[in-house]
């Protein structure tokens, strides 16, 4: 990134040279001269469009205003519209474009980008992500999604489309294994987050089924515990049984008697009803 505070100073530097108070050279840019003086303390830049007239005002090039460097360079040649030019002269990483980030425009950026991003590790491209549109994050999203390993979306999540996660999910959901999913669950569309749910049940993924519950409705995971009623064991539910409806928890409690389950059922007791309790003690008391 820009030193603020070394631009800040060759601004004061050229405009004193210039005889110019900060309210003069906020005249001159038609700007507050609040924004002079942020830039001057360095707190702020200047918007990439003030400096040329800044450059023309002191008489210096943009290099003198800024500093000597690749991200100068990057600057300089989308103001003198040569950026295509430039970069097929230079190589440019996502380092130098994140320097100049926020002094572009989004299309500016892109155009830059456009040139690396077959090449952009994936730290890179988390970092660049808040300047780039949506359509360019789901296209690079894509070509994660084919090489992997998905864990590389994660920190990109906040950023993508559910269009594109909703595809990341079904991948996985294809190939396995489910837990790699966990990480994405907050950012998924509720019918992808069934599907994936469906396919733990039935691959008995019981600890990733478990690790997704927070994101799954109440519908799924009953009609999840049910089947899993029916096939067994019943002590796999215990660890769902903060997440289950009464209904399915009696349900449970239920076959774990019969099954005469009683460490299943001592288990599920603190989730269960006063009435299935008393029903469990009265059957037992009746033996």
């Amino acid at each position: 990134m820009f030193d603020m505070l070394k631009v800040g100073r060759n601004i004061v530097k050229l405009r004193g040279a210039a005889g110019l108070t900060q309210m003069g050279l906020a005249d001159k840019l038609g700007i507050s001269y609040q924004a002079v003086s942020n830039w001057e303390r360095g707190a702020s830049m200047p918007d990439i469009s003030k400096l040329p007239e800044l450059g023309e005002i002191f008489n210096v090039s943009i290099e003198e205003i800024l500093e000597e460097g690749r991200g100068t360079a990057i600057l300089t040649s989308v103001l003198e519209n040569a950026t295509e030019d430039y970069l097929h002269q230079h190589e440019v990483s996502a380092i130098e474009i994140l320097e100049v980030a926020p002094l572009l425009k989004t299309e500016q950026i892109e155009e830059v980008f456009e040139h690396v991003k077959a090449n952009v590790p994936i730290g890179d491209l988390v970092a660049l992500a808040p300047f780039l549109s949506d359509e360019v994050l789901d296209e690079c999203a894509r070509k994660v999604i084919e090489i992997g390993p998905i864990s590389n979306l994660v920190a990109l999540a906040p950023f993508l489309s559910e269009e594109v996660l909703d595809e990341c999910a079904r991948k996985v959901i294809e190939i396995g294994p489910i837990g790699d999913l966990v990480a994405l669950a907050p950012f998924l569309s509720d019918e992808v987050l069934d599907e994936c749910a469906r396919r733990a049940m039935e691959s008995g993924e019981i600890i990733d089924l478990v690790a997704l519950a927070p994101f799954l409705s109440d519908e799924v995971l009953d009609e999840c515990a049910r089947k899993m009623i029916e096939i067994g064991p019943i002590s796999n539910l215990v660890a769902l049984a903060p997440f289950l409806s009464e209904e399915v928890l009696s349900e449970c409690a239920r076959k774990a008697f019969t099954e005469k389950d009683a460490g299943t059922l001592l288990q599920l007791a603190p989730f269960l009803n006063q009435e299935v309790l008393d029903e469990c003690a009265s059957r037992l008391y009746a033996k």
